[in-house]
């Protein structure tokens, strides 16, 4: 199925007040005359994501149908392959988070939030959900929306230095080494407690040092598998540090519930369609 007409993402790095906890702003915009399903795979980073005009579709990785996703939205820690059922004119701006980011701006934990989205008022409250909602749907400049969405965060950030601990660092720690970490070596590094680490962790992040690593690797080498059309697969196994290729098979599958060999088939389409219309 074929997306029709303008199809549009584009992404804007954070300036440097916001570097340690954003990863990046995002705007999308699509119009599609037929349903379509697009897959995507566990990312290792959190979102708060705003929808306007038509609403869209999303089935989890432990959903078993489909569900409206709230307008105003925070998509936790996700384990698993989810699904977005687009159709109609579909335009989102949304803010990529940091995995620990969300704990330390906000003071709320993604515990309960792992393979779920929660509409933004939970986080943050009612009024200000609306009245932030409201502002970006009415404003069509992007350069203003990105600056409501700044001085947002940056109201956040007050107080944050509290919330920072242990966690924090391990995070950056795991993604600067694309997942390719052991335990034993981050907690080296850091000088905790296994068990003083996990606890921290998960507090902030929903999920453990061990799967967090695990995901993060994943979602690297599913990033290479999507936005490749040649794939050296020995290659991937060996830079990834899996045993062999049916133990680098079995763990992509996990996560993607695709094989990598398919997730590259299905996915090569959608990205050659917003490659061209980047160029376009």
């Amino acid at each position: 199925m074929e997306a029709s007409g303008k199809l549009t993402y584009l992404k804007y790095s954070p300036d440097v007040k916001l570097s340690p906890f954003l990863i990046c702003y995002y705007f999308f915009e699509g119009y599609f005359d037929v349903e379509r399903l697009i897959q995507s795979p566990p990312t290792g980073y959190a979102a708060i994501i705003f929808n306007f005009i038509d609403a869209y579709e999303v089935c989890s990785g432990i959903d078993t149908g489909f569900t409206n996703s709230p307008r105003a939205v925070l998509v936790g820690q996700q384990t698993k392959n989810y699904r977005l059922k687009l159709k109609g004119h579909i335009q989102q701006i949304g803010m990529v988070f940091k995995p620990t980011a969300i704990a330390t701006l906000f003071d709320y934990s993604l515990k309960e939030v792992v393979d779920k989205r929660v509409a933004l008022e939970m986080v943050i409250g009612g009024t200000a959900s609306e009245l932030l909602y409201d502002r970006l749907k009415n404003e069509l400049r992007t350069e203003y929306r990105l600056g409501f969405l700044h001085a947002f965060l940056s109201e956040a950030m007050e107080g944050y230095e509290k919330r920072i601990n242990v966690s924090d660092l391990a995070a950056d720690i795991i993604l600067k080494n694309n997942g390719t970490i052991t335990i034993e070596q981050l907690l080296d590094e850091l000088c905790v407690s296994r068990r003083y680490l996990e606890r921290k962790f998960t507090e902030k992040v929903g999920l453990t040092p061990k799967q967090y690593c695990r995901i993060v690797r994943m979602a690297h080498i599913s990033n290479i598998v999507a936005h490749h059309e040649e794939i050296d697969w020995q290659d991937l196994v060996y830079k990834g540090g899996f045993h062999d290729q049916n133990h680098f098979i079995k763990d992509f599958k996990a996560l993607n519930t695709l094989s990598p060999s398919k997730y590259h088939q299905e996915h090569s389409e959608l990205i050659r369609l917003l490659n061209s219309k980047k160029k376009s």
